[in-house]
């Protein structure tokens, strides 16, 4: 697994390429959904970036996520390092958000999917309110 840099201004990039990945793939419809919303250019990457990104956490986290019903003690440690490396609220709200537009964008939300986005939420305090809230007051639709 690669080595988490907690100082990186990519950490909040990080975790929306996890929640992406959690599927196994990286599709199109998520990525068309991320670029509608500028997902990239609001978290400072690059769509090629990003790609990269959500590619390294499939090598890492394989294709087991999605076989299995909960979060194994050695995948719970590398997502909550890429977690925890995102200390602004503001950015964790943000994220929160994209993620949302992004793993429903295939029109279902797969069991990795749903557990990745459930700890998050959990690991980082935001209740789906918060998150409804921020989809509403988004500038960018």
């Amino acid at each position: 697994m690669q080595d988490i840099d907690r100082s990186t201004k990519e950490a909040p990039a990080r975790v929306l390429a996890l929640l992406v990945a959690a599927n196994g793939h990286i599709h199109t419809d998520e990525l068309t959904t991320l670029e509608r919303l500028d997902g990239f250019g609001r978290l400072g990457v690059s769509r090629a970036r990003f790609i990269d990104l959500a590619q390294r956490c499939l090598d890492d986290l394989g294709g087991e996520l999605g076989e299995q019903s909960w979060l194994r003690a050695t995948d719970v440690v590398y997502v909550n390092r890429l977690l925890d490396a995102v200390d602004d609220e503001v950015l964790r709200l943000l994220v929160c958000r994209l993620s949302a537009a992004a793993i429903t964008a295939d029109g279902r939300v797969c069991q990795a999917e749903r557990m990745l986005y459930n700890h998050a939420l959990a690991r980082w305090r935001i209740d789906s309110q918060q998150v409804s809230a921020a989809i509403r007051h988004d500038p960018v639709h």
